[in-house]
């Protein structure tokens, strides 16, 4: 074979080179020296994923490892990326029959964020290599996901150790693969930056989230009559998803036209905006986990509105419509405490942490809507004009007009030019306010469902979300033709229902029971009443993990430092109250 099809040594000045479909991918001369050149200004900071492009020969990786144990900078993993399958292969068994400096020290197998703790040695900085087919593989690899045989070197320790992604172009073969690499570093930036900003909300809210998966786990039982289980593809009528951006404004008279003939999702903060203009949704979408979240549902009182709720949601908030209740579950964080609820409630639908509850509304649409059944959504704007951040009759608005006088008109214009705001390109060309977090939903809105069937977008204004848009006229011709074509919701058996009812309702009190008990031995064993083994109380601490989850240092995992555990006690109190009510409907007024 040629050296077109196949990597060839190639004896250099100083060294050795490689050629490689009709090109030099090292120096012929020095092959070692750009990289040595590069090293010398290239800063590398502690904790960072150095990403080291197209390898090729081992020596890239040894020269990298070189600067890192000289200048003695800690927690660093240098993860070889490459995405030919020849030049992998070819790497490798240059690796295999060189003879390495240092000898890598093995890693315990890749573990999932908040699960164990990891440390990098501070005498040998570990490597690997990896064969990337796509792009976003290497966000599923940071995740915990398993790439053998596609993965040679040390386990990668778990996405929470590095701080950021540093990237080495290593040899001329990433050139070759430039538009790849260069996504491959952006899924890599972005997913890291993704779980330290998501560790800061659990910082904040993983207490509360944990406290309220808790308390609603005891409505989902038979004795509940209002519980009523999420059935996937049950529903064949047109669903619309409205969310409470300004562009709902313009739909209303098109909702109200065609609302007989549509299944209506709204999220929480759309609820006023349609009700007091005569449309009743056919359900409610919440997330939210905070007391500000009330104002959303101000006039709802005993509507009999049905509302779906993530597990995190507030339970006060849950009872106010006097409708029936479905829940769904977002893996906030990788908790063995979702892992038990889930057990104990099979069939409970299992979304991606999403953030937004329009996302989550859309998610809910696709997972109740039958196959060939359209989704339609509106208000779901990510971004508003100057001035006007939700849709009229939103508890927002309504509070801007309630406090407006003569030195305070109504609107909220300081919000487009507050610090981290910018303006974005909408829909039409029009130049709308938005900020990171708004922007990053949209992005993530675009990337999820813009290759889904049969969901299309019927707002004129706001961010671009990817999916086709419809005029009124299109759409009302779709909802024509849809409606009524099939019974909008398939027949279920009541005794098979009846049947798991009772069962999920022992399993849910199965599960309190022995949530109870992990409490009271972990309480015994931190106040010397019954101590346990170390092993024991590490395992212990590992189950009950959402004791600590929202500790700044949480996502370590268990520690059995003193200050550590003196903190876990202080929370252990919290939770068996919370478990010991939660038995009882009626003590979760609060």
């Amino acid at each position: 074979m040629s050296c077109n099809d196949t990597p060839c040594t190639v004896e250099a000045r100083q060294g050795v080179s490689v050629l490689y479909r009709g090109r030099y991918l090292f120096s012929r001369y020095e092959p070692q020296k750009p990289l040595q050149k590069t090293l010398e200004t290239f800063t590398i900071l502690p904790e960072s994923l150095v990403l080291c492009l197209s390898p090729v020969l081992p020596f890239t990786v040894d020269l990298i490892r070189e600067k890192i144990e000289k200048e003695a900078i800690p927690g660093c993993f240098i993860l070889c990326a490459e995405t030919d399958p020849v030049l992998y292969d070819f790497y490798i068994k240059q690796k295999q029959n060189s003879s390495p400096p240092n000898t890598p020290i093995q890693h315990s197998p890749v573990q999932k964020s908040g699960e164990k703790s990891i440390s990098c040695p501070d005498a040998v900085c570990p490597d690997a290599a990896v064969l990337f087919k796509k792009e976003e593989e290497i966000a599923r690899l940071l995740d915990g996901e398993d790439f053998s045989p596609r993965y040679s070197g040390s386990p990668l320790p778990p996405i929470g150790f590095f701080r950021r992604v540093l990237v080495l172009e290593a040899s001329g073969a990433a050139a070759m693969y430039a538009d790849f690499y260069k996504a491959l570093f952006s899924y890599a930036q972005n997913s890291i930056a993704v779980f330290w900003k998501n560790r800061m909300t659990l910082v904040r809210l993983g207490r509360l989230f944990s406290r309220n998966v808790l308390k609603n786990a005891a409505r989902i039982e038979a004795r509940s009559a209002s519980s009523v289980p999420l059935i996937p593809a049950s529903l064949n009528r047109p669903i619309l998803v409205a969310g409470a951006g300004p562009s709902l404004d313009a739909l209303i008279p098109f909702i109200k036209r065609y609302a007989q003939k549509l299944y209506i999702i709204a999220v929480d903060a759309a609820f006023r905006p349609l009700y007091d203009k005569g449309i009743r949704p056919d359900a409610l979408v919440t997330v939210e986990s905070q007391v500000i979240s009330q104002r959303s549902l101000i006039g709802a009182r005993r509507s009999g509105i049905p509302i779906i709720a993530d597990m995190c949601a507030r339970s006060a908030n849950l009872r106010i419509t006097e409708g029936s209740l479905s829940f769904f579950i977002s893996e906030y964080a990788k908790l063995p405490l979702l892992e038990r609820i889930k057990k104990a409630l099979p069939g409970l639908p299992v979304f991606p942490p999403l953030g937004s509850v329009g996302l989550a509304a859309v998610e809910t649409a696709l997972f109740l809507r039958a196959e060939g059944t359209s989704v339609f959504t509106c208000g779901l704007d990510f971004s508003y004009p100057a001035g006007v951040s939700h849709c009229k009759e939103s508890p927002s608005q309504k509070e801007g007009h309630a406090s407006s006088g003569r030195l305070m008109p109504a609107g909220n214009p300081a919000s487009a030019f507050r610090d981290g705001a910018f303006f974005i390109e909408g829909k039409g060309g029009t130049h709308l306010a938005c900020d990171p977090a708004l922007h990053s939903y949209a992005e993530l809105f675009s990337a999820r469902y813009k290759n889904a069937a049969n969901i299309y977008d019927l707002s004129l204004s706001g961010a671009k979300t990817g999916l086709p848009f419809l005029t009124e006229k299109e759409a009302g011709g779709l909802i024509e033709r849809e409606a009524g074509r099939l019974p909008e919701r398939a027949a279920d058996c009541p005794a098979e229902i009846g049947a798991a009812s009772v069962k999920r309702e022992d399993s849910v009190k199965a599960f309190y029971i022995e949530e109870k008990k992990r409490l009271y031995t972990l309480r015994a064993a931190l106040t010397g009443e019954s101590p346990l083994s170390t092993e024991a109380l590490k395992a212990l601490l590992e189950e009950c993990s959402y004791l600590y989850i929202h500790f700044p240092d949480g996502h370590r995992g268990a520690s059995l430092s003193q200050s550590f555990l003196n903190r876990v006690r202080s929370e252990i109190d919290i939770f068996i109250k919370d478990t010991e009510g939660a038995t009882s409907l009626a003590s979760l007024d609060g």
